[in-house]
């Protein structure tokens, strides 16, 4: 498992979708992706996404961590 997705996954649905939100990273899924996802957990379906996509840094995942610890 790639860095990104173990620091992805230490967050809540809630935290992704709000780290997603800030980011401005879309949930836009063709249908492929809809298959593909279909019977996939809402969280993991979000860190597999969020994983790899290039707006987002691991150093932009760690500070969000740390601003949720606050």
């Amino acid at each position: 498992m790639s860095i990104k997705k173990e620091l992805l996954s230490v967050l809540t649905e809630q935290q992704l979708k709000q780290l997603a939100e800030s980011k401005g990273i879309a949930f836009t899924l063709n249908s492929v992706q809809k298959k593909y996802y279909e019977n996939w957990d809402e969280k993991d379906k979000l860190v597999d996404i969020m994983a790899t996509n290039s707006n987002i840094s691991v150093s932009e995942i760690e500070k969000f961590i740390q601003t949720q610890k606050s």
